[in-house]
């Protein structure tokens, strides 16, 4: 569990300074081509997305204490049960939140805006869940957002890849971020599975 988690951290990396400097250089890229309001909606959105998604994450928070119970109680088919809902709940806030930025972004692109436009709306996309993730991970929360912002990470760039590269529909984008978040939703399940054998183990 550990090296899986420190292996994601690790790849993580790129995707942080994707973040950071490609941040910067959209933002001076917009500001050259004269899009001050994009860049004002854009950090709206960046320091507001914590307050609105832990909001609209309150109804996964109501499936915690089932989920402490069971784990301490050794039920595993309940714990699953319950922490399934609980990450479909995440994925599906974590998918809307991305792909609607997405969408926000891109929808304007004259001026050749487009190739900065969507690397400024990577950072507002993924930059708060990035944020949380770095929270949970120093909590010991487990590795579970890591898992899903990094694979939400990766799904977003291929998505933006795609929109430069060829034609692809809203509908597409939507059905190939849910994919990447059906994986992190996978793998998440497996970890719920797995964790009440390693306790057994030690």
């Amino acid at each position: 569990m550990k090296i899986l988690q420190g292996s994601i951290i690790a790849l993580c990396l790129p995707f942080a300074y994707l973040d950071l400097l490609g941040g910067i250089v959209a933002g001076i890229w917009l500001a050259i081509l004269g899009r001050w309001g994009t860049i004002g909606i854009g950090l709206l959105f960046y320091f507001t997305a914590i307050f609105l998604i832990n909001r609209a994450m309150r109804p996964a928070r109501l499936l915690a204490p089932p989920v402490v119970y069971c784990a301490k109680k050794g039920k595993t088919c309940e714990l699953i049960f319950f922490s399934a809902l609980s990450n479909l709940f995440v994925i599906t806030v974590m998918t809307a939140w991305c792909c609607g930025v997405l969408f926000m972004f891109v929808k304007d692109t004259a001026g050749g805006s487009l190739i900065p436009l969507l690397i400024w709306s990577y950072g507002v996309a993924t930059g708060p869940w990035a944020y949380m993730a770095s929270m949970d991970q120093d909590a010991g929360r487990g590795p579970g957002t890591v898992i899903t912002t990094f694979l939400a990470q990766i799904a977003y760039v291929i998505i933006f890849l795609m929109v430069i590269f060829s034609t692809i529909t809203t509908i597409q984008a939507l059905k190939a971020f849910a994919g990447f978040m059906f994986v992190g939703w996978v793998i998440q399940m497996v970890i719920v599975y797995l964790m009440p054998k390693e306790c057994v183990l030690r």
